[in-house]
């Protein structure tokens, strides 16, 4: 997971802009939670909204998911 991690922050910092930015934030914060960081994963979530406010309707879904399961 930890790779996964390095590998989604990557994505989401060299390509912002890309439409995979938004699945590859919501990654990365899954990643983070299965390594128990839960206040990083809750954070990375977050952004995924605030950052991506037109992300598609799975993505969004999957995110408040992901919250819940969480307990962010």
């Amino acid at each position: 997971y930890r790779e996964a991690a390095e590998i989604f922050l990557n994505v989401t910092s060299k390509y912002g802009k890309s439409q995979k930015a938004p699945d590859a934030l919501l990654r990365l914060g899954t990643s983070l939670a299965a390594l128990k960081e839960k206040e990083a994963a809750c954070a990375a979530f977050g952004e995924v909204l605030r950052k991506y406010p037109k992300a598609s309707a799975g993505v969004k879904a999957q995110v408040d998911r992901e919250q819940k399961r969480v307990k962010c």
